[in-house]
This record gives structure tokens, sequence and C-alpha cells, in this order.
């Protein structure tokens, strides 16, 4: 992730650790963006782009279906991990040969041609940079795909909940603007939870807060 937060392979692999291992931490990591990647996969024909992919979870499951996926990040020891992760996944489904390409580039200076690609889509990533900047990644993303997916922390957190430590947790009104600002038009939005059913029933005091996660899809304002 192009941050000002260094070492993200440190941090992903004590996440990694915490869930019991590679395995277990991409299985759940799945189930949890269901919502995503029905998203994802909904506006794809063939061709995918992760941005700022992290330990590429989404990205290693999407190609897993068949599709082409490019996953993007700018720090070499993320992209060992995720192909760490990609490698102990696909030993689990016997004959299987994703086309998964990881690329160590900057989301800000992506380098590929107009709508190479179907879909480009990026998962807690815009939340740490400053508005500026989220306007330049959108961009990025809205330039070299016909589509473009991301998803955001909503009010639901509070500043004390960070899990990074730099979130910036914004009004979903706010980030509306932000993607107009873009030169991007939204398309739909799905609210996203993490949490198990029984866990948000617990949690009275957030019923009327939004979702945790939130997604926008957004295309170019042509």
């Amino acid at each position: 992730m192009d941050n000002k937060n260094s070492h993200w392979g440190e941090i992903y692999q004590k996440d990694v650790d915490k869930k019991g291992g590679n395995l277990p931490y991409v299985l759940g990591k799945i189930n949890k963006k269901k919502k995503l990647i029905n998203l994802v996969t909904k506006y794809t024909n063939k061709n995918i782009i992760e941005c700022g992919s992290g330990t590429s979870v989404v990205s290693i499951y999407l190609a897993s279906l068949g599709y082409e996926v490019t996953a993007v990040d700018i720090e070499d020891d993320v992209i060992r991990l995720s192909k760490k992760l990609a490698k102990d996944y696909y030993n689990t489904l016997g004959d299987c040969k994703p086309k998964l390409n990881f690329e160590k580039k900057s989301i800000f200076k992506l380098g590929y041609e107009k709508d190479s690609f179907d879909v480009a889509f990026s998962n807690g990533v815009l939340e740490h940079f400053t508005d500026e900047e989220i306007m330049q990644i959108i961009k990025q993303q809205l330039y070299v795909a016909k589509t473009t997916i991301v998803g955001i922390p909503t009010k639901y957190f509070d500043s004390k909940e960070a899990k990074y430590g730099n979130e910036r947790v914004l009004e979903l009104s706010y980030w509306r603007k932000l993607i107009r600002n873009s030169g991007g038009i939204i398309l739909e939005e799905i609210g996203m939870d993490r949490e198990s059913l029984s866990k948000r029933i617990l949690n009275y005091k957030k019923y009327f807060k939004p979702k945790p996660y939130h997604l926008f899809v957004v295309k170019k304002n042509d």
C-alpha cells in the first residue's frame, strides 16, 4: 500500500498469525468479503485489477474462479506474503491454474492503458490518504478500468477503533463528494458487515449507525 505507514508486511503477517496461519486467514477473509466479491464479478467479464492489494485475498479467490487478475502493491514484503497465501490456498484446490499476476506498482502511477481492465477495485485503502490523494487514486482507477469499486470504513467506527491507527473515518456524503470530484458517477452502493449477527445484536449502541464498511461502484463521468 502506498502509505506513510511502512512495514505493512509485518502488520499483515501478525494478522495472519492471529488467525492461525495462511489457510485459515485466507478462508476467513473470503467468507467476510462475499459482497465485495459478488460486486466485482457482477461488473467483469474477464480481467480485474486490485489496487493496493495488501494480502490480495480477494484477488486470490477471484483468480481461482477463472478471472484474469492483477494484484498491485508497492511493498515487496506484502507481495511475498500474498504469494505464499496464494500458493497455500491453491494447493487445496487440486488442478487449479489461476491467472494471477502480482505487480509492484504505485497506485498513483498504475501505468496501464485506458480501459485495460473491466474492473479496478480497492478495499480498505483510500481511508489512509488525504482528500487530494484519494482523488488521484480514484482517477487512476477510473482511467485503467471501465468500472471502479472502492470499499471504505464508515462512521460505524469511532476514532478509537482505528485498526491501524491512521484511518480517516468520513461521512458517506463526504465520500460521495470525493468520488464526484474525481470524475466519477456512482452506480450503486452496498453496506458490508464484518461481525456475526449475534455480535451485532449484542452491540446495541451501534444499532442506528451505518454498516461497518461501505462499497461504491463507480464509472467515469463521460
